[in-house]
């Protein structure tokens, strides 16, 4: 969790109820004329990463949004609509606007197509930057269906071998039901780490781990850069060939060629900062075999992963989700935990679009 990698202080942490920060949220950005119903969904994504843990994507993240809206480099109110679609597939236009409302529709509509074909895809031009990706596959758990997205942005990473950016860190995430188990949740960058940590880690003033970044001339970086440029670079997941960097690298083109090439929205070398194309899938489990001999199946395969002895020094083998379920638990009861300076740029952020903050009360 980026919470524990930056170690913040218990005193300079302020805890905040999921429904305060949603109700926030949604204040804020109707104040700058962001539709209510679009309000609400980009409210719900945004406070789910935090509860999950997922700080990085979390709320902080308005007060890059709410400047780009103010603009006009965000096009509010978006203009969201189907391009082309047939019985299991759509593109969608995001019209330039909240990347997480586009993704949230088009999520909505494969979902819709899986029921009646057994798997429905969409991809999404015009598109913005979208959050935690891992919330619009789990979207599709609620129907009984497994659900995939990925999403590409602007260059930061090397390709393998590479000594300039020219990919994105390109995430992606994939979701199955479970029965009593909990449900697999993946969600990953195919960057070494999201962008995101290295952000914050700037602004927090922390030391990165070697390995995440490196200068043109691939040496590794310890001291997080501000600004993107061609001095450096995101390493691909696996860092270095012998590593895997490879893998990391095929991934990364591979989602650039899903979310960009074919939506048509372009792919990472070509962006400008803040552009993100989005592909989503649902896939209608019952049309294959049971639901519920799926999770059963689902649950035999998890508890096994669980059962597994942990290696020396680790208390236990863990399956993708489990750690956002737990930080979830935590912190749908005890609020979520939020820096005292994040805060304070919140309540400032209220005011500049005339509304009233009620975090700090």
């Amino acid at each position: 969790m980026i919470f524990d990698f930056l170690n913040i202080k218990p005193k300079d942490a302020v805890y905040i109820s999921a429904d305060q920060l949603r109700a926030q949220i949604v204040s804020i950005l109707v104040a700058v004329n962001v539709p209510k119903e679009h309000a609400l969904i980009t409210a719900d994504i945004l406070v789910m990463a935090n509860l999950r843990g997922v700080d990085t994507h979390g709320v902080a993240n308005l007060l890059e949004y709410i400047p780009m809206i103010r603009s006009g480099e965000y096009t509010i109110p978006q203009k969201i609509h189907v391009l082309q679609e047939t019985v299991s597939t759509a593109l969608m236009t995001n019209g330039n606007g909240l990347g997480f409302v586009g993704a949230y529709y088009a999520m909505q509509l494969a979902i819709e197509k899986a029921k009646n074909t057994g798997v429905g895809q969409v991809a999404v031009r015009d598109g913005r930057h979208i959050g935690m990706v891992a919330y619009y596959p789990m979207m599709a758990l609620k129907h009984e269906m497994i659900g995939m997205a990925v999403t590409n942005g602007s260059r930061s990473v090397r390709p393998a071998l590479g000594a300039r950016p020219r990919i994105g860190t390109n995430p992606i995430a994939f979701a199955a039901p479970a029965g009593k188990e909990r449900p697999f949740i993946l969600d990953m960058a195919t960057s070494t780490v999201s962008g995101r940590k290295i952000e914050l880690a700037y602004l927090l003033g922390v030391p990165i781990p070697e390995g995440w970044v490196v200068d043109s001339k691939g040496k590794p970086i310890r001291n997080p850069p501000f600004k993107r440029n061609e001095n450096w670079s995101q390493n691909p997941l696996g860092n270095t060939i012998e590593q895997g960097g490879h893998k990391g690298y095929g991934l990364a083109v591979m989602i650039d060629i899903l979310a960009g090439v074919l939506s048509g929205g372009g792919f990472s070398a070509k962006f400008k900062f803040g552009q993100n194309m989005t592909w989503v899938m649902a896939i209608d489990i019952s049309k294959f075999r049971p639901v519920t001999k799926f999770k059963k199946m689902m649950d035999n395969m998890i508890n096994e992963l669980h059962l597994t002895p942990p290696e020396k020094g680790a208390e236990r083998v863990l399956v993708a989700g489990d750690p956002e379920a737990d930080v979830y638990d935590v912190r749908i009861k005890n609020g979520i935990p939020m820096h005292r300076t994040q805060v304070t740029e919140l309540d400032s952020l209220a005011k500049e679009v005339g509304i009233i903050s009620t975090l700090s009360k």
